[in-house]
């Protein structure tokens, strides 16, 4: 019997927003940050932008005081994605903001444009920005929560017949709803493998499989809610294995 790897998620639990915070024995309660936090007029402008072709590059346009730099990263940028929902700007002084930008795993990477005590200006990228910012971003802003894409849908069960390494079969993943409302499970098959997964579903969210027309040998759990979308899970077939892979 042919054993076919599978990297398997745990159960998953829903967060608020799509950051990975760091852990510690003493970790201050910022929970409330994002709630208490208001950003600031700009005394400058930030400018955000992709090239076409390109989905791992970003570049960043900072202008203020009659001066401007530019700086370009490389950065896995989440797929079929509108263009809006990539990136949010939070000022938090005038000559200082913070840009949050989705990943293709759906966590979020910051940057950030600032003046320094000489003056000259500054792109860098940040680990982990001050609680307020990110929770005002990610929670209040909705970066992390994308609008349905006209090339994805959202579905309860998709199947497609692929072809992956040597191997031909139909690829399956199911949501099952369950007696309890506050979750699903997931189902995935894939050339005599497979596995079952829980969802958490808070309430007011909708749990599917969203897939997307030109990528058929992959799709994501998402959960909607008012148009918007969270990816969880990421569930796709390569080189005739099955994959799941945990988002959160």
């Amino acid at each position: 019997m042919k054993v076919w790897p599978l990297l398997l998620a745990a159960t998953l639990f829903f967060a608020c927003g799509p950051r990975q915070e760091p852990v510690s024995n003493e970790v201050e309660d910022t929970s409330s940050a994002g709630e208490a936090f208001e950003p600031v007029a700009p005394a400058g402008k930030v400018s955000v932008s992709f090239p076409v072709t390109d989905t791992t590059e970003i570049k960043i346009l900072f202008e203020i005081n009659g001066q401007k730099k530019e700086k370009s990263f490389e950065l896995p940028l989440a797929i079929d994605v509108e263009e809006k929902d990539l990136y949010r700007l939070v000022w938090d002084k005038p000559n200082s903001c913070y840009i949050g930008v989705l990943k293709k795993n759906r966590t979020t990477r910051y940057y950030h444009a600032s003046v320094d005590d000489k003056g000259y200006l500054q792109i860098n990228h940040v680990g982990t920005p001050p609680a307020g910012v990110w929770q005002y971003a990610e929670n209040r802003m909705g970066l992390g929560k994308v609008s349905v894409s006209a090339k994805a849908k959202l579905e309860e069960t998709y199947k497609k017949n692929l072809k992956s390494g040597t191997i031909i079969a139909d690829f399956i993943v199911r949501v099952i709803p369950l007696a309890s409302k506050d979750s699903v499970h997931i189902y995935a098959e894939f050339g005599g493998a497979n596995r079952t997964i829980s969802q958490a579903v808070p309430a007011g969210y909708k749990a599917g499989v969203l897939v997307s027309e030109d990528k058929p040998a992959a799709c994501f759990i998402a959960l909607e809610k008012d148009g918007q979308l969270l990816n969880t899970t990421e569930i796709k077939v390569e080189s005739g294995h099955l994959q799941i892979n945990n988002l959160r």
